[in-house]
């Protein structure tokens, strides 16, 4: 028999928190529609990154469970850059199939394909976590 999977992810917890995650993917996917100037684009990845990345860090620190952690395993040294080569390789193939998306949209006629590809995005971040979130409390 298992145990339920405990969800650490605080964001998942609330409406609000699955909102800010949606918007959080429409906002970056819509960047290159919106940001012509290279550096200024990098930039703007980098410092969402960063304050999205601290947003989640800060939530996820909050004990909202009243429970000890548990004690986690010991990473051994080779997971390191086999799990950075697979985010690099990941995140690569990422893109190549967002660009080729992105030129199906465009192709259409669309003058703003990738804010029209981050509302796909946030659409189907939102409800894949409201599913999760409505499967989790029917199972509380």
């Amino acid at each position: 028999m298992t145990s339920p999977k405990q969800d650490n992810y605080a964001l998942d917890d609330t409406l609000a928190g699955r909102i800010t995650q949606a918007a959080a993917v429409a906002i970056m996917t819509s960047y290159p529609d919106w940001i012509k100037n290279k550096t200024a684009l990098v930039s703007a990845y980098v410092l969402s990154f960063l304050g999205f990345g601290a947003l989640v860090a800060i939530t996820n620190a909050e004990s909202h469970e009243g429970q000890p952690e548990p004690e986690k395993p010991e990473v051994p040294l080779w997971a390191l850059p086999v799990g950075l080569g697979a985010l690099v390789v990941g995140g690569w193939l990422g893109i190549k199939a967002q660009r080729g998306i992105v030129g199906f949209i465009r192709r259409r006629g669309v003058a703003k394909p990738w804010t029209v590809w981050g509302g796909i995005g946030a659409a189907i971040v939102f409800i894949l976590s409201e599913l999760e979130a409505r499967e989790n409390a029917a199972r509380n």
